[in-house]
């Protein structure tokens, strides 16, 4: 997910903020999908 998304280390040292909101982004969409195949169905 995070290459598909473009999160890469150099972003990361380039722009720590934006960073940090895509892997918050990530996290949440997996933590979704997690949900949604384990517990309600």
């Amino acid at each position: 997910m995070m290459e598909a998304a473009g999160v890469i280390e150099e972003l990361k040292a380039r722009d720590p903020m934006c960073w940090v909101g895509l892997m918050n982004t990530l996290k949440a969409q997996a933590e979704e999908i997690v949900l949604t195949e384990l517990i309600y169905q």
